[in-house]
């Protein structure tokens, strides 16, 4: 299973600012034909229909950064 980055965590992976990462999904939700990211595909809105505020979270494989995963160490018993 896949975890679902923040817009903070992505700009965070990206390098770049929030504003960018915001600036990437309303260019998605505005203009969906011209977009660099696609909405369900490179992120999701969570939020309900109702909501005033957005929750969308970010899938780590629209950043374009292999990301490696966290090695776990074995436990001793």
């Amino acid at each position: 299973m896949t975890t679902l980055l923040t817009i903070q965590q992505a700009a965070d992976l990206m390098g770049v600012s929030r504003k960018h990462v915001d600036r990437l999904i309303d260019e998605a939700q505005t203009c969906p034909k011209t977009a660099k990211w696609r909405e369900k595909r490179d992120f999701v809105d969570l939020s309900i229909a109702t909501s005033k505020h957005r929750c969308i979270r970010v899938r780590p494989d629209a950043l374009g950064i292999p990301l490696q995963p966290q090695a776990r160490e074995p436990v001793q018993l």
